[in-house]
């Protein structure tokens, strides 16, 4: 089994930029940041750093209703795994001794052996065969924030999202969304016709027969520039300390 491993060139940001960018959602390392890259295999599959940065994620859907979801932002903290290509090395330099204490490491060994701990608590610990594919424009993000809690973001090819923190989901395809947050849950299917679970209630059983099948059909759809990253299936054991949104992810029908 190949696991991912880092490497032990830890470079710096000298200016900002977004690891992540969609119109819903980004992580922004700033400068400062150290970083390294993620090897399977030898190959660079994607980075791990720390150090100042951010996220922000637009769950919001108009229904009728009115607006529903949450925008959810937030400082990260500690270390950030990403799998996916990037251009950090066009904005960064060496790291020097004083650039890695600054962000609370003593030395580059402490600071590999952190990412270490991390890649074998979401990836590569028992019984995870984790297999990264990468593709073109595919990324994974795994994070944590400033008050502990993670968060997960998967941008497709295609520029499908989705996005989990803490007890909030939002999938969002070209057609198709699912968003459940502390205001409720909206189904959308690319009909424009939605199922709304509010504090009000429950608006738009006429629009459906049987809620079941829009709901795994609305799911599937959006996430279907997902499926050429095989990780996120087999990857369903390393999401063990995210929120429950993973639990039934077999029920959909995937395409391999």
């Amino acid at each position: 089994m190949i696991r991912l491993t880092p490497d032990t060139n830890v470079m710096v940001t000298t200016q900002e930029i977004d690891i992540i960018s969609h119109e819903k959602a980004y992580v922004r390392m700033k400068s400062g940041c150290v970083w390294v890259y993620l090897l399977e295999d030898g190959v660079r599959v994607g980075v791990a750093f720390a150090g100042p940065s951010r996220f922000a994620v637009d769950a919001i859907a108009e229904t009728d209703m009115g607006a529903m979801g949450e925008s959810i932002t937030g400082d990260l903290s500690g270390i950030q795994l990403y799998i996916g290509i990037s251009s950090l090395e066009n904005i960064s330099k060496s790291a020097e001794s004083l650039e890695i204490q600054k962000q609370g490491f003593k030395d580059t060994e402490t600071f590999v052996k952190k990412i270490e701990d991390e890649i074998q608590k979401h990836m590569n610990g028992e019984n995870k065969k984790t297999k990264i594919e990468s593709r073109k424009d595919s990324k994974i993000f795994f994070g944590t924030d400033s008050k502990d809690k993670q968060l997960l973001l998967v941008l497709s090819e295609e520029k499908e999202l989705v996005f989990t923190y803490d007890k909030a989901v939002f999938v969002l395809g070209d057609d198709n969304m699912v968003s459940v947050s502390k205001s409720g849950v909206v189904v959308s299917n690319r009909d424009g016709k939605q199922i709304i679970v509010g504090k009000n209630g429950i608006v738009g059983l006429d629009n459906f027969l049987d809620i079941g099948p829009i709901i795994t059909d609305s799911v599937t759809s959006a996430m279907k520039g997902l499926k050429g990253l095989k990780s996120l299936k087999s990857m369903k054991r390393s999401m063990r300390g995210f929120p429950y949104a993973w639990d039934n992810v077999d029920d959909f029908d995937w395409e391999d």
